[in-house]
């Protein structure tokens, strides 16, 4: 028999990248002994006593492999800390490259499949995720969509449920309001799925105004409760009535109205397809913009707060030309949708 032996690590922090909460933070750093670039989560430990907890996370992490997880790089401890090594991603975060653009919706299907196949693989091991947003879905070096953060991750009871108390609080499903047990079942996960793609949707500068719009808790639950947050009227026009009815449902506040699964959700995906996948949205002061080049053919529009339209469409090596039947005075929503779909 051998007895468990402490071997040591070598890294060097680069730059804090983040705060997890209260007690831990997350670095990009260099470690000496690989040469290579990572991230590591530091986590600090109470009073300095020991708790298997403190290895929980990285454990979920290693037990979940998946092409779509974040892989765990290693774990250590030193008196203070608990360290939990990952993978630097260069190309950052689902909510990094949201705060630089629009994304298309050709982007939303794709990505949102790529993290759903790795949250069915860990609902497969009987846990629960509880904390799916855009920071914590990271994009790997191949541009591939990655679940990560299992710090809130608690395994399912023999009646599917966990229960968790530490919750983010921009993304609570209906039912944790007045759940004095702290117990879910994973349409809680399925909620914050459809929370994560509205907000692909409409962006995060959308989505935290209507946030601002609540002074007090109770009126924030209530309305989560009846469905009215978030707005299920605020998508852009082009993102298509399927795509919507995908979200809507994963936002259901009746958990029983949800998708069962995520392997549910990425078929329901697989059915949305078309021209309107991979307009580039922009808004430009008081302007909506569209702008699309699918096999070698440019479309544009225009459409400012007066609804005055402007509409080119030309081969990408010749002159721009009006589409006369969409520049207006006064366009309409289904004269943008027209054009939008054509």
């Amino acid at each position: 028999m051998y007895a468990y032996q402490l071997a040591e690590v070598s890294f060097r922090k680069i730059s804090e990248i983040g705060q997890e909460g209260k007690n831990s933070k997350v670095y990009r750093i260099h470690d000496r002994n690989m040469d290579a670039e990572l991230v590591i989560k530091e986590v600090e430990k109470k009073s300095g006593d020991f708790s298997p907890d403190y290895f929980e996370e990285a454990q979920i992490l290693y037990k979940s492999s998946h092409p779509n997880v974040v892989q765990v790089s290693y774990v250590c401890e030193d008196d203070n800390n608990v360290y939990i090594a990952t993978p630097y991603y260069k190309n950052g975060s689902l909510k990094s490259l949201m705060a630089t653009r629009f994304l298309t919706v050709r982007e939303i299907i794709r990505y949102s499949s790529q993290f759903l196949s790795g949250l069915q693989n860990i609902h497969s091991k009987k846990l629960i995720h509880f904390d799916i947003k855009p920071d914590n879905v990271l994009l790997s070096d191949r541009n591939e969509a990655l679940l990560s953060d299992f710090g809130q991750a608690k395994p399912i009871n023999l009646h599917g449920l966990a229960q968790q108390s530490r919750l983010y609080q921009k993304q609570y499903p209906p039912e944790v309001f007045g759940n004095s047990s702290h117990t879910y079942d994973n349409r809680f996960d399925i909620y914050q799925v459809g929370l994560t793609m509205y907000r692909m949707c409409i962006g995060d500068v959308a989505f935290n105004e209507q946030l601002s719009r609540y002074t007090t808790w109770e009126g924030f639950g209530g309305d989560v409760r009846n469905g009215k947050f978030p707005d299920r009227k605020a998508y852009p026009l082009h993102i298509p009535k399927k795509l919507q009815t995908v979200i809507n449902k994963c936002l259901k506040p009746d958990p029983g109205q949800r998708y069962g699964s995520p392997i549910e959700v990425v078929n329901a995906l697989a059915d949305i397809d078309g021209s309107i996948l991979d307009w580039q949205y922009t808004l430009e002061d008081d302007k909506r913009i569209w702008e699309q080049e699918v096999d070698g053919t440019r479309k544009f529009i225009s459409v400012c707060q007066q609804l005055t339209s402007i509409a080119y469409k030309h081969k990408a090596s010749s002159t721009p030309r009006r589409v006369r039947e969409f520049c207006k005075t006064k366009i309409s929503h289904n004269d943008i949708v027209e054009f939008l779909t054509q």
